[in-house]
C-alpha cells in the first residue's frame, strides 16, 4: 500500500521532471502562487465535473472516471503545495489527527 510520504516523494520527482522538461526557472514564491492557483482551478474543474451545485441544471454529473481524473488533479496540487511549504508526511498526519478532534469536538459541543 502507498503512503502518504510515498505521493509526496512521488509528486516531488514529478514537479522536477516538469520543472527541468518545461525548462522553467521559477523563483519559490512564484512557483508557490502559481501552484496555489493551479489548485483552485482543479478544484472548482472538480466541483464542475460532479455537477452537485448547479440546482438549476438537470444534467447529472460526468462519468465516474472523469470525476476521479479531477480529483487527482487536486491531490497533484496539494501535494505540490505541501511539498512547496516543506511539510513531511508525517506533520500532515499529525495536523490531520489534532484537527479531527477538534472537529469532533466542536460538532460534540454544537460549535
Amino acid at each position: 500500500m502507498i503512503h502518504l510520504n510515498d505521493l509526496y516523494e512521488l509528486q516531488d520527482e514529478l514537479d522536477k521532471y516538469i520543472l527541468e522538461k518545461k525548462n522553467l526557472n521559477l523563483k519559490s514564491k512564484e512557483l508557490l502562487t502559481d501552484t496555489l492557483l493551479a489548485l483552485q482551478v482543479e478544484v472548482s474543474e472538480l466541483a464542475n465535473a460532479t455537477r452537485v451545485f448547479k440546482h438549476w441544471s438537470n444534467k447529472g454529473p460526468e462519468p465516474k472516471e472523469r470525476i476521479i481524473d479531477e480529483y487527482v488533479d487536486v491531490l497533484h496540487f496539494f501535494l505540490s503545495v505541501g511539498n512547496q511549504l516543506g511539510f513531511s508526511a508525517k506533520e500532515i498526519e499529525d495536523a490531520y489527527f489534532k484537527k479531527r478532534q477538534i472537529n469532533i469536538n466542536r460538532v460534540k459541543e454544537g460549535y
